[in-house]
């Protein structure tokens, strides 16, 4: 990849790099099977989240959170994705949810507020 990645996502890089894991080295779209594998990798992880938080069990969690990342760190590798600078535009974005005060959804989620700011991820992909 061109550009400087975090370390969590070099990391993943270097993994994509021993085991012929797809990388692109600028953002664009996957191809269908890429896409599927990804897809099920992201909800085969969120699915072993799921049965350690009902089992309460805290060493599961941790490692079902670090296979989520791990994947989704890989994710963007495939896409040609630098994600630390999309993440931080989307915590920007988020920050600005709370001004001027915090609404929040029944379950907890919190909501936009009047002065809110989307995301600018195209910026973020160039």
């Amino acid at each position: 990849m061109e550009f400087v990645l975090n370390k969590e996502q070099s990391m993943v890089l270097d993994f994509h790099k021993r085991f012929s894991v797809k990388i692109q080295t600028s953002p664009r779209l996957l191809d269908e099977k890429t896409t599927k594998l990804r897809h099920d990798l992201i909800a085969e992880e969120l699915d072993e989240f799921r049965v350690a938080a009902h089992e309460r069990n805290l060493v599961k969690v941790a490692d079902a959170i670090a296979d989520m990342l791990y994947v989704v760190y890989g994710t963007a590798v495939s896409y040609g994705i630098d994600i630390e600078p999309v993440f931080a535009e989307v915590h920007r974005s988020n920050m600005s949810k709370s001004d001027p005060e915090v609404i929040r959804a029944p379950n907890g989620k919190v909501l936009k507020g009047a002065n809110w700011s989307p995301p600018n991820i195209e910026e973020k992909l160039r």
